[in-house]
């Protein structure tokens, strides 16, 4: 195993919790490659933004780790390490509370590298792809999926909805929403398919510019965590489900990195909204 060097790389306490989660396959030859130094790699093109082949050379190389990138986004262990983290971190910051509200968004982002699903969103004047978004109320990833930025918010939104079927969100009774989201097509699908309401936040008649509307700010927050992965900063991927993996990525990091803070990095605070 190398020794950490880069700023994205995982500290010790850090990967003690993802190592268990890592899959093992028995038989067949040792593994040779440390899983430790293929995530540190991932990690930091997803930090960096660089391209695969442009990985340093202390890391594995690029086929190495675009495999095993390849193997964990079809085989469940992304979201597994996710899921896990995330249950983590809830029972820190509301151990005993059960989720009750959740909200709903999308951001429009330009393509640099074409691939599938690409169209434009003239409302925000961007050809690329959306990432239609669920997160509860600390900001924490529930659903995700990215489709052509051309798609319509409530056309997308029930693909993502139908994520919150297989995770243990019995207590939920609220879907915040923008008024993208009025919809009677996405409100009879949610009368039939979910067990909670879709509530829609409106802009207060009259309002200019900037506003802050109650509880959907928390969707716009992990948005802007987001942002601080430059892969992210533009869809830089071939695929959609390889887009939705480098998300999960992100939020895998930024929450490592509050459950077991850094040397001198500060412990994490959750400011009040502006």
């Amino acid at each position: 195993m190398r020794t950490p060097r880069y700023p994205s790389d995982l500290t010790d306490e850090q990967w003690a919790l993802v190592q268990p989660l890592i899959p093992v396959y028995p038989g067949g030859r040792p593994r040779k490659t440390s899983m430790r130094d293929v995530l540190d790699a991932i990690l930091y093109l997803l930090r960096t933004g660089c391209q695969w082949r442009y990985l340093p050379k202390d890391l594995p190389p690029k086929s190495t780790v675009w495999g095993y990138f390849d193997e964990w986004r079809h085989n469940g262990t992304l979201e597994l390490i996710h899921d896990a983290l995330r249950d983590r971190v809830r029972r820190r910051e509301k151990p005993g509370r059960p989720r009750r509200t959740a909200s709903i968004d999308s951001q429009s982002v330009d393509t640099s590298s074409g691939g599938e699903a690409t169209g434009r969103d003239n409302a925000k004047n961007v050809t690329g792809r959306k990432r239609h978004l669920i997160v509860d109320s600390l900001g924490l990833l529930l659903a995700v999926v990215v489709t052509a930025a051309s798609v319509d918010d409530a056309a997308a939104a029930p693909a993502a909805l139908r994520q919150l079927a297989d995770q243990p969100l019995g207590k939920l009774r609220r879907v915040y929403a923008d008024s993208k989201y009025h919809n009677h097509a996405l409100y009879g699908w949610v009368a039939e398919n979910g067990g909670y309401e879709l509530d829609i936040v409106r802009r207060p008649k009259g309002a200019e510019g900037w506003v802050r509307l109650p509880i959907r700010w928390t969707v716009e927050r992990t948005f802007a965590w987001l942002t601080k992965c430059r892969r992210l900063s533009v869809d830089r991927e071939k695929s959609t489900r390889s887009a939705e993996a480098m998300i999960r990525l992100a939020m895998i990091h930024l929450m490592l990195n509050r459950l077991c803070p850094k040397e001198n990095q500060q412990e994490f605070q959750y400011r009040k909204a502006a």
